[in-house]
């Protein structure tokens, strides 16, 4: 039979999830990209008003 010692001698892993800030930071990327190409669409609408108003 074997003793006691050698029933554990095996390991535990414990992994903690916090979804509060992993959904935290998803929502937080989503508005930066959102906000990155917000912002590249309106530097291109600024830069065609721009080159329109220089041909006239």
């Amino acid at each position: 039979m074997r003793n006691q010692s050698e029933k554990t001698n095996g390991s535990c892993v414990h992994v903690e999830v916090n979804v509060t800030k992993i959904v935290k930071y998803v929502c937080l990327t989503g508005i930066f990209i959102v906000g990155i190409i917000f912002g590249c669409n309106a530097w291109s609408e600024i830069q065609k008003g721009n080159i329109s108003r220089s041909a006239e």
